[in-house]
């Protein structure tokens, strides 16, 4: 008895999941309900597989459900599909708004959707004719795509095929590496050294590696590479002030009379070179009197000579000898000497003065 009880319990829990099941199904995924139904009419160019049950989404949300698909023979190629859509809630559609059968995945199925359009927009009234427009599907566009770029998708596949060829035969650097064992031997060397070079700069071995990681050194470079920008900077602030006329530069640049004036004090030292080259010549041929004591060693020895006695005597004149001397050396022979000069001086005044009356003494008793 407890046996057959359990069982028909579990037939009982079975057959009533069983029903809720049919009723899930019946109600919320057919849209099924004892609320009023609004359907509303709307015109395709074509169904694109679109049947009866397929839902419909009003601004994304699922809100009806596709109750039949009628074929109009006389009727437009625009409008040839009639689409009787059932609605829980009546939308309301503005100017502006759409209809559109799209996938509703990828793998298949169809759904309607619904753009009811800017509210701030005329409202459709209940009588007007809706029209509605048929999305592609995405091998459809794909297809289409293809079609459209025929021509360049045969380019890259015969490219893609004159690539294989290349690389078959052995030809290109990518050839090359399939198939030169000597070259692959170079490319792993040219690796091993990359990762060489790699772990020395984490290191800090050579000058690049000291760069990464001995922060004095990099900042001495980063202040020399600020110095060298400074420097630029200057020279860019040189070449604008000269552009502006200002300083010399500046002012040979826009003043004509200054330009002018140097362009002649550049001749002028020209020719002052070309004279000086030509007295140089001169003397190194003997002419003149540099030329004659270049080439005449006894007028050379008694300039040398010459120069030698002035500089003895200038030594002499420092050292304070001789009259002279004292006399630059001395502040007391300076001082008499003075002293002598102005008596000399005195004597000649009082002589000068005194002329007149002797020469009358002389013509006075010069006649007797």
């Amino acid at each position: 008895m407890e046996k057959t009880g359990r069982r028909d319990f579990i037939l009982g829990l079975v057959f009533f999941g069983a029903i809720a099941l049919l009723l899930y199904y019946t109600i919320i995924l057919t849209g099924f309900s004892f609320s009023d139904k609004v359907y509303m009419t709307a015109y395709f160019p074509n169904a694109n597989g679109l049947k009866e049950g397929d839902a419909i989404l009003v601004a994304g949300r699922p809100t009806g459900t596709v109750r039949g698909v009628t074929f109009h023979d006389d009727r437009p190629e625009d409008r040839r599909i009639g689409v009787l859509m059932e609605f829980t809630e009546a939308p309301t559609l503005h100017e502006g708004y759409y209809l559109r059968i799209a996938e509703f995945t990828v793998l298949g199925g169809r759904v309607i959707q619904v753009e009811p359009g800017p509210f701030t927009s005329a409202k459709i009234g209940p009588g007007a004719e809706l029209i509605g427009t048929v999305e592609s599907s995405a091998l459809a566009q794909f297809s289409e795509l293809l079609e459209e770029n025929e021509e360049d998708i045969t380019a890259i596949i015969a490219n893609l095929r004159t690539t294989s060829e290349d690389l078959a035969q052995g030809r290109g650097v990518i050839g090359a590496l399939l198939h030169d064992e000597g070259m692959k031997v170079d490319l792993e060397q040219t690796l091993k050294n990359a990762s060489t070079l790699i772990a020395d700069l984490r290191a800090g071995r050579g000058t690049l590696g000291a760069l990464l990681n001995d922060e004095g050194l990099r900042g001495r470079v980063i202040s020399i590479v600020e110095d060298a920008a400074n420097l630029v900077a200057d020279v860019g602030a040189i070449a604008q002030g000269a552009r502006n006329g200002e300083g010399l530069i500046g002012a040979l640049l826009n003043d004509p009379l200054l330009r002018e004036e140097a362009t002649n004090l550049v001749h002028n030292l020209d020719e002052i070179a070309v004279r000086l080259n030509v007295v140089i010549d001169d003397a190194v041929a003997g002419k003149g009197l540099l030329g004659t004591m270049i080439a005449d060693e006894q007028i050379a020895d008694d300039a040398k000579a010459f120069l030698g006695n002035l500089a003895e005597v200038t030594r002499r004149l420092k050292d304070g000898e001789g009259s002279l001397g004292r006399l630059l050396a001395e502040e007391q022979a300076y001082e008499e000497l003075l002293i002598a000069l102005k008596s000399l001086n005195g004597q000649l005044e009082d002589a000068r003065e005194a002329q007149p009356i002797s020469t009358f003494t002389q013509l006075l008793f010069g006649t007797f």
